[in-house]
């Protein structure tokens, strides 16, 4: 392996970058390990077998994820670079936004697309390893080489040895022998700290040999003098033939200048806060509520800031729905967003007079001069906890029959066919219960119409009695009823049907002072009977329930 080829597998080592590498013919055929640990996946292979679970069906605008990612290389290898967002997720399904960036790369052959993604959730620095075989080593340094992100290599004695393209294009130099005789020269004689920076990279690459890795804000400059700010990540990459360090840098002068534009805007900033729809408020490190918005204000309907602050466990009922005290459970939000950075849950507020105001609450850790203070971002969920109850009960109508209030045909079909499909095979079936009521039409001509409402709401009353937890009642049709007895064999359920055809004939339904009796037929199938479908398995149930009016009706029958 050459000197050349083992920097840089040093260097993708300790990237902390998920890099993968694609064909032509858009194959998937290599990966560093840092893609491994980003999914949580237990090896390379699992990662090029399984690329395509890894991101939703469809991406956020809609398009389905295959499709896009196939444009996205083809672009790459046209253009030569792309860079993009997109949702990834784990094999659990946890959302896993990222930003991608794909670079056509000449192997002498023929090109490749290397893929480059990073970890919109936080930034990660992590050592992963890289194939020993040779094949893995090319790709590796192809990788390397076109790596969005600064990369240099130093030896114990504080020399650089190696650095990337991306490297060389932050400094403007021509080529890797300027970046390592000038290196010193590209930073001023002193951080803005005082100190002498050749002291201060002494000293930080001394502790990253002895830690193993250390992060810090620097500033660099152009050979001309213009400052470079940026993040250096150091990491000690421990290797037979001797340790190395691997520098990352991160360009920050974007990030300074929006955070100085945002300095300068501070008055604004405040304007907007206090417009904004959201509830906003802020605790500093010894959990002191110190200021907040006028939308707490207007939430709460209260007099002013100061009232907000002073009364804020006022707005909160003493325990929560969960049953756990308010103030305690505030604490302990609050110290895991310090600890965490970032922490969401729900939470019952109320105002002064006890009406309940249930909201979402984001806290985040925010950097304040030297300190850090968490903001709180308060959403109230009234209006969107009330379109859920609404969506709920329109749900519960379209699956509910409207007389007798248990379920309808629609909803008995489709859940029903399904549960029968999770348990085809289980050594304990389940069964079928269809039932009508006897010479119902009689009741109808005899009582009228109304009467014979009364009969079907009271006799399903009376079968819902009856019946477990587990099973499902649901009305099929005119007088007809069908029961769905889950994990329960055939004696068992033809002793239900039993129980339900004695409830019904001992119960006396009353309408406009006439005491009406009924009884039922009922058939029970068996799950073992109908193989693999549904359909069949209703249609038993059915003939049952003939046979049980051909044999004289107010009785249980069986198919066999």
């Amino acid at each position: 392996m050459s000197q050349a080829d083992e920097r840089t597998r040093i260097m993708l080592d300790a990237t902390p970058l998920c890099c993968n590498y694609w064909d032509e013919s858009h194959n998937i055929v290599e990966c560093n390990q840092e893609a491994v640990n980003l999914f949580g996946l237990s090896s390379k292979q699992e990662y090029l077998e399984r690329f395509f679970d890894l991101s939703p069906e469809f991406q956020p605008c809609g398009r389905r994820s295959q499709d896009m990612a196939h444009e996205y290389i083809d672009q790459a290898f046209a253009a030569g670079r792309i860079q993009f967002e997109w949702m990834h997720q784990n094999l659990q399904g946890e959302p896993l936004p990222c930003e991608i960036t794909l670079v056509r790369v000449d192997r002498g052959e023929g090109y490749v697309v290397v893929s480059f993604t990073r970890d919109l959730r936080e930034l990660k620095a992590t050592q992963a390893r890289a194939d020993q075989a040779h094949e893995a080593d090319e790709r590796t340094r192809i990788m390397f080489e076109s790596m969005p992100l600064c990369c240099s290599l130093w030896d114990k004695d504080t020399r650089p040895v190696d650095c990337n393209q991306e490297t060389l294009d932050l400094f403007g130099l021509k080529n890797r022998k300027e970046y390592l005789e000038k290196f010193f020269e590209l930073s001023p004689e002193r951080q803005p700290c005082g100190r002498l920076s050749i002291d201060m990279f002494v000293e930080q690459n001394r502790q990253a040999f002895e830690t193993g890795r250390i992060d810090f804000e620097w500033v660099h400059q152009t050979l001309g003098g213009e400052p470079i700010p940026v993040e250096v990540t150091l990491v000690c990459a421990k290797r037979e033939k001797g340790d190395f360090i691997v520098s990352y840098v991160r360009d920050l002068r974007e990030i300074k200048a929006s955070l100085a534009e945002m300095r300068e805007a501070n008055e604004r900033t405040q304007i907007m806060l206090d417009a904004t729809p959201l509830c906003c408020n802020f605790w500093d490190e010894n959990f002191n509520n110190i200021d907040c918005n006028q939308e707490a204000v207007n939430l709460f309907e209260l007099k002013d800031k100061q009232e907000y602050l002073d009364r804020f466990f006022e707005l909160s009922p003493e325990y929560q729905p969960c049953g756990r005290p308010t103030q305690e459970m505030a604490m302990e939000y609050i110290r895991e967003a310090f600890a965490t950075g970032r922490v969401r849950f729900e939470w019952m507020h109320q105002k002064l007079g006890g009406e309940p105001v249930p909201a979402e609450i984001t806290l985040v850790r925010v950097k304040r001069g030297d300190k850090f203070i968490v903001a709180g971002y308060t959403r109230d969920l009234r209006e969107l906890k009330e379109t859920v109850n609404v969506v709920n009960r329109l749900e519960k109508l379209a699956f509910t029959d409207n007389l007798t209030g248990v379920f309808n045909r629609h909803y008995f079909k489709e859940h029903v066919a399904q549960e029968f499909l999770k348990h085809l095979g289980d050594k304990v079936p389940s069964c079928i219960i269809m039932f009508d009521i006897d010479h119902f039409k009689r009741v109808n001509d005899t009582y009228g119409h109304s009467a014979g409402d009364i009969i079907l709401r009271g006799v399903a009353q009376k079968v819902q009695a009856v019946l477990r937890s587990s099973d499902l009642l649901a009305r099929y049709g005119g007088e007809e009823f069908v029961i769905y007895v889950a994990n329960a064999p055939l004696g068992a359920t033809l002793r239900l049907a039993e129980r339900i055809r004695k409830a019904v004939e001992e119960s006396v339904f009353t309408y406009e002072g006439d005491d009406i009796k009924v009884t039922i037929s009922l058939g029970v199938a068996d799950q073992s009977l109908a193989g693999t479908s549904f359909e069949k398995f209703v249609t038993l149930a059915d003939d049952a329930l003939y046979k049980a009016k051909d044999n004289g009706r107010n009785r249980v029958e069986s198919v066999s």
